[in-house]
């Protein structure tokens, strides 16, 4: 979202961020003004105490803590939103489409809002599996069928978050249409950083809907040190579980036991809810650190051992590098039914991981450059996509906002 904030900045907007007090370090980093909200319910610091709970869930747990912070967020964001971007005097809402809130806190304050899907894009539609169901597309009848049952269970699960938007709805008088499955999605514009040519085919997508691709400029990481020396020259297998379920030391052991002997090295990215004393001794010839340079690995990888989150998915996949994904939970297993779609990688659910099983599926990618080949496919639709500039392009013609000269510094 800095990315895209420093576009719109760029080409002469005023931008500013709004969210609980855990993001302004990071928006205050990026050179943004934050205008924070909901420090009584997430004061600073409840992030890092989520994130190591989340950390060691998986499957429906961790689907179910996901959807118990959802609620707590949508009746803080429309309890305490408004009032702050009313005195901040908002014109338009650029947020993320996970927090729903965001639809009624519009509706309040009466100004337009777009929706960015930085993960996978929660739209339900019967031509596409359920986001986390983890089912291959199936574009018949019976897949149609298979879909619209488990929107209707999905449905079910999610309930609490459905009827504390609707219950708020009701309060506010801003009228739902019972028969629309997709509450709190703005029809103004919704901007997916999920590539077209890494998406199952959805005839179903309103003309509101867009592909843009990754939101890219090279620009706001931190720097992190690493350990280069340590390379050995071999081919490098680059291994991450992302920054919320990664708080398995078994996972972490298994990969390396699977890459062991492979002729390859293998870097692995342990975050921060798995030390090295934790994870216990790793097999093979093996760097563990606990941060790691993600892009500039990516660049010189043979392969990626991924969780099968959206962000380092579309990394992998803009520097052209297949992947094995391990999906955990959430939208994880949505993503990863698409690296098997698209051919860009095989997938090794959590529930099935083993040495020998993760082993194979390395050595497949490795070996057969029909993955690497439809990896690069991709990575030259993202880059000829220009996803970062047509977000703003879209975000321009959608609030019909006049197009500025950019504006150094």
């Amino acid at each position: 979202m800095t990315t895209l904030a420093r576009k719109m900045r760029e080409r002469g907007h005023e931008v500013f961020f709004t969210g609980i007090p855990d993001c302004e370090p990071f928006v205050r980093g990026a050179g943004f003004e934050f205008r924070g909200f909901g420090a009584r319910q997430f004061p600073a610091g409840f992030s890092e105490e989520w994130l190591a709970r989340q950390s060691r869930l998986h499957g429906l747990e961790g689907l179910r803590a996901t959807v118990e912070i959802l609620v707590q967020g949508l009746e803080m964001t429309v309890r305490e939103a408004p009032p702050v971007l009313y005195e901040a005097r908002a014109d338009a809402l650029v947020w993320d489409e996970v927090g729903r809130g965001a639809f009624l806190v519009a509706a309040q304050l009466d100004v337009p809002l777009i929706q960015i899907a930085n993960a996978l894009p929660m739209h339900l539609y019967d031509s596409v599996p359920p986001p986390f169901s983890g089912w291959p597309y199936r574009p018949d009848a019976i897949g149609k069928i298979r879909n619209r049952i488990g929107y209707a269970a999905f449905g079910y699960f999610m309930r609490p978050a459905l009827a504390a938007f609707s219950e708020h709805a009701r309060r506010l008088g801003v009228p739902l249409d019972g028969k629309d499955r997709n509450h709190g999605l703005s029809k103004l514009a919704c901007i997916a950083q999920l590539p077209s040519a890494f998406d199952f085919p959805n005839p179903e997508l309103p003309s509101w809907f867009y592909h843009t691709g990754p939101f890219h400029d090279g620009l706001g990481r931190p720097h992190t040190d690493f350990v280069w020396d340590r390379l050995s020259g071999d081919p490098i297998i680059y291994a991450s579980m992302g920054t919320v379920q990664n708080g398995f030391e078994l996972v972490f052991r298994t990969i390396a036991e699977a890459c062991s002997g492979l002729g390859c090295q293998l870097v692995m990215s342990l975050g921060s809810h798995v030390t090295q004393e934790s994870a216990g001794p790793l097999a093979g010839n093996c760097v563990a650190v606990r941060y790691a340079p993600q892009l500039e690995l990516l660049r010189r990888a043979a392969l990626c051992i991924t969780h099968a989150g959206m962000n380092t998915a579309l990394e992998s996949l803009a520097a052209g590098v297949p992947m094995v994904a391990i999906p955990i939970t959430n939208d994880q297993p949505g993503v990863a039914a698409r690296v098997a779609y698209t051919r860009t990688g095989v997938v090794v659910p959590y529930r099935r991981l083993n040495a020998v099983r993760l082993r194979r599926a390395v050595r497949e990618v490795l070996n057969d450059s029909r993955y690497r080949e439809n990896a690069r496919r991709i990575a030259a639709a993202v880059q000829a996509a220009n996803g970062l500039e047509r977000a703003a392009d879209i975000i321009e013609e959608s609030l019909r906002l006049p197009r500025q000269r950019p504006q150094n510094g």
